[in-house]
């Protein structure tokens, strides 16, 4: 058993404090420390904490996975906005180079579009090019190739104009750091063994937030770099319900390290320890019911993005206590954290 103890030595004569005074009037002796990120709390809230945990199943346990959002190694290149994706559109020579095209330049949210149950796209898009492209799917090309850039050249002739503006930098990427050698026109990290994942509806999340923002984001939308998804065979609305509860919010406010006045509940090393109950025969009634709020809130957000839900999601709020079995005490000690 570890034991965590501070003693005051003197009273800061300056500022009259008295430290002793106040450690020993607010002062908490930690028991259970360990290697993981450490646990600051009463023992109330450390026996919540234990309780959620034993309750529900880590995320990591889940058959999900969480990815990051595409690295495009130059933003100005790969991000544009909706200006210039007419312009490109425009300069396509046929109807056939126009669809290709934009088939290739896909919405994409930042942080700061991810809100509580919505989000709010900046009309903003990114040039989706994986490495070797628009040859990625062949698997005898090795390295930089010249013969997919003659096939983009080709196929794609407004984008390639349009990226040529950036050849010099985009050629410079990491080479004296890691030694790979990009494709020039190829994003810096396709991400192809989970792209198609941006093809199907998933929730997603800001790295760095202040309180629990997320929403789910429809197929077809792209992430920027400092954003995550959650990928895999999942309720999507229940996993929206819960990571967007005061319980949760909560539980990584406490195991997670604060940087400035945001909390670091993107990190991935926290976010997959987040424990959801599992769903079976003795809670299917409370999920149908945070399902069908969840589908409520949806609704009025597409709708209003500005619409006031709190009422619904006061009452998921409930739900989801009853899902953790927590007792009026417990609650209490949730409610007054997250005024």
């Amino acid at each position: 058993q570890h034991r965590l103890q501070a003693v005051a030595i003197t009273e800061n004569k300056k500022n009259h404090i008295d430290l002793a005074a106040i450690l020993k009037r607010d002062g908490v002796v930690l028991n259970r420390l360990s290697a993981d990120a450490w646990f600051i709390g009463s023992d109330a809230e450390q026996q919540l904490k234990e309780k959620i945990e034993r309750i529900g199943k880590p995320l990591k346990n889940w058959d999900v996975n969480i990815y990051r959002g595409i690295l495009t190694g130059l933003n100005e290149a790969f991000i544009i906005d909706s200006d210039k994706r007419q312009e490109i559109l425009d300069n396509c020579l046929d109807e056939d180079e126009r669809r290709r095209t934009e088939a290739i330049i896909k919405p994409i949210l930042r942080g700061r579009d991810i809100k509580r149950y919505y989000y709010k796209w900046a009309g903003l898009w990114v040039i989706f090019i994986p490495w070797h492209f628009p040859l990625h799917n062949d698997t005898s090309i090795q390295g930089a190739s010249e013969k997919a850039e003659n096939e983009f050249i080709r196929q794609y002739p407004s984008v390639y104009n349009h990226l040529l503006n950036y050849k010099e930098s985009l050629s410079k990427r990491n080479k004296e750091e890691t030694g790979i050698r990009y494709e020039w026109y190829a994003l810096q990290r396709c991400a192809a063994t989970y792209y198609p994942e941006f093809e199907k509806e998933k929730v997603v999340y800001g790295q760095f937030q202040d309180k629990a923002e997320y929403a789910i984001a429809g197929k077809g939308v792209f992430l920027s770099s400092n954003e995550y998804m959650i990928g895999g065979n999942y309720n999507k609305n229940y996993f929206l319900a819960i990571l967007n509860s005061k319980l949760i919010q909560w539980y990584l406010r406490n195991i997670t390290g604060v940087m400035g006045e945001k909390l670091k509940i993107g990190q991935k090393s926290n976010f997959i320890k987040i424990p959801i109950p599992t769903i079976d025969i003795s809670n299917q009634s409370i999920v149908s019911q945070i399902e069908a709020l969840v589908d409520t809130i949806l609704a009025e957000k597409k709708e209003n993005p500005k619409a006031n839900t709190i009422a619904w999601e006061n009452e998921i709020d409930r739900l989801v206590y009853q899902l953790y079995e927590l007792t009026d005490e417990e609650i209490e000690i949730i409610e007054k954290n997250n005024t």
